[in-house]
């Protein structure tokens, strides 16, 4: 290997480096101040960097949460990736764990969860787009789970013939959830409030389950501290 190739090689690693401080400072001052309020020159400021140099990486701020959406979305197919691959008890215990680390995700990007959702999605035009196909894609998914919930006679058939209603709500409770905990349980700690989305998640399924599927959903609940059993 050439010099030269040894000097480009150098190069893209510390501009990849450098990218990736942008976004994660970025990602912090989203976080904990809101899109809204936060202007490119408080980034570099909080990195030590000149505009310029941070707009050759990203012109705009609209380019950062570009970036950042795509992040998030690469997290989260490796996420599911991760559960797929892993041996659960059963069908219930690994959509609980998808679930679980979906959310963990999620805070980590809590910016996109607020009360601009829709705005930051909506105003990125080819983030949006993959978001309709990955819904779609998400059904599929879930009524794969429902399918197996039915053949392993956990739940009723209906839970099938009705999967679509129930993934457009279960779909409206993953990206919700955070607004209505910052509403209404302000006080609850990031991982309280995990909990309780995933009780309120996962109990929208007790009227589909048959008593082999209660057996089986009632244990991972109980390890949610915050659900309590009717």
């Amino acid at each position: 290997m050439s010099k030269f190739i040894k000097y480009l090689d150098s190069v893209q690693i510390i501009m990849k480096k450098t990218k990736e401080k942008i976004l994660a400072k970025s990602l912090t001052l989203f976080n904990e101040h809101g899109v809204d309020s936060v202007k490119i020159r408080d980034i570099t400021t909080e990195l030590g960097m000149h505009v310029g140099n941070l707009n050759y990486y990203f012109p705009t701020k609209n380019d950062i949460l570009y970036a950042l959406c795509m992040e998030f979305i690469y997290k989260v197919d490796k996420a599911i990736e991760k559960v797929l691959t892993k041996q659960a008890q059963g069908v219930l215990e690994q959509m609980y764990l998808q679930a679980d680390i979906i959310f963990s995700v999620q805070l980590e990007y809590r910016f996109m969860f607020s009360k601009r959702y829709a705005e930051i999605i909506s105003s990125l035009p080819s983030v949006q787009q993959h978001y309709q196909t990955t819904l779609k894609t998400r059904f599929t998914e879930w009524l794969g789970f429902h399918s197996l919930l039915v053949d392993h006679k956990l739940a009723y058939p209906n839970l099938v013939e009705e999967s679509n209603s129930l993934s457009y709500v279960l779909n409206i409770l993953a990206i919700f959830w955070q607004q209505e905990a910052t509403i209404y349980m302000p006080n609850m700690t990031d991982d309280q409030k995990k909990k309780h989305a995933l009780s309120v998640y996962f109990f929208t399924y007790k009227p589909y389950l048959t008593k082999s599927g209660l057996d089986e959903l009632m244990p991972l609940l109980r390890k949610l501290d915050l659900y309590k059993e009717p």
